[in-house]
């Protein structure tokens, strides 16, 4: 009783040990998520003054495809918090991505006073991906490798006006996504063609030979055994164990037969080592007869 005792005690307080380790592992699982604030979305002109300034509330868009001038700016500011505390993510990112070209131009956080500033403009989308005048996707980029999952805040759609001085090429189309190839650069399929089969002579000449192929089995099946006097004496010296062996080895004739139409190597092995030890065991007890039947001769 007493061991009863303490094996249930040992119990108790395994299990108890385990809960506490197990609660700790879900309180440790438990991390803060990020989020973003006074997002305010700016658009500047070439001297710099504001032409329209939005502000934003993740998730809600804020742009409804303003135009944005050649020698103009899109800033973007906002504040991150995790845990509802200030917090300096690893990524901060502004993505303008191309709606007729699926390119996208990136523009890097900076953090000033507590808060985050993002500025882009054509120039900096035509040293990323060329000259690619049309509508644009903003989407802001926020993550960090302790947070579960990162913020993704589709600002809206932009259109971003070029400098017709600029002599900044277009995208080339090797550097597109194959969503957005130009019809003129799509290569064709690659259909494998297969060589012809060569011409097989006709279905007489293939029979010929291979009738000329069995030509010396029923030599050796037909003359061998007249010239040389084989003959069934023996047969009764023994009839159950020669019927064994001579079964056997017609088996094994058989075995070989099918190898050649159907089956592989592997299911060929078994069944012939098989045959192989039945044939050995009735060859041996036929000719255990026959020598006793010689035997009682002499």
């Amino acid at each position: 009783m007493a061991f009863l005792r303490w094996a249930l005690a040992a119990l108790v307080v395994q299990a108890a040990v385990f809960s506490v380790i197990a609660q700790d592992a879900e309180q440790a699982q438990v991390v803060a998520e990020l989020s973003i604030s006074d997002v305010k979305v700016v658009i500047k002109g070439a001297d710099g003054s504001a032409i329209s300034t939005l502000t934003g509330t993740y998730p809600k868009a804020v742009l409804a495809n303003p135009q944005v001038p050649a020698a103009g700016s899109l800033d973007v500011s906002l504040s991150v918090k995790k845990g509802g505390e200030s917090f300096k993510p690893q990524q901060v990112m502004l993505m303008l991505k191309s709606k007729s070209l699926g390119l996208a131009a990136y523009a890097v956080g900076k953090l000033k006073s507590g808060s985050y500033s993002l500025s882009i403009n054509a120039a900096a989308v035509e040293k990323q991906i060329g000259k690619a005048a049309g509508e644009y996707e903003a989407t802001l980029l926020v993550g960090d490798p302790s947070t579960p999952k990162g913020i993704s805040y589709a600002l809206g759609t932009a259109e971003l006006l070029f400098s017709g001085a600029s002599n900044a090429p277009e995208p080339a189309a090797a550097v597109r996504t194959a969503k957005f190839q130009p019809a003129n650069n799509v290569k064709p399929d690659i259909t494998h063609i297969f060589r012809a089969p060569e011409k097989r002579p006709p279905a007489i000449v293939s029979l010929v030979f291979a009738g000329l192929a069995l030509v010396p089995l029923a030599i050796v099946i037909l003359y061998v055994p007249l010239a040389t006097g084989v003959n069934f004496k023996a047969w009764s010296a023994a009839p159950l164990a020669a019927l064994l062996f001579h079964g056997g080895l017609a088996a094994m004739l058989l075995l070989y037969l099918l190898f050649w139409l159907k089956l592989n190597l592997a299911q060929t092995l078994p069944l012939a080592g098989a045959g192989g030890l039945f044939v050995a065991g009735s060859g041996y007890m036929l000719l255990s007869a026959l020598s006793t039947q010689r035997l009682k001769k002499d």
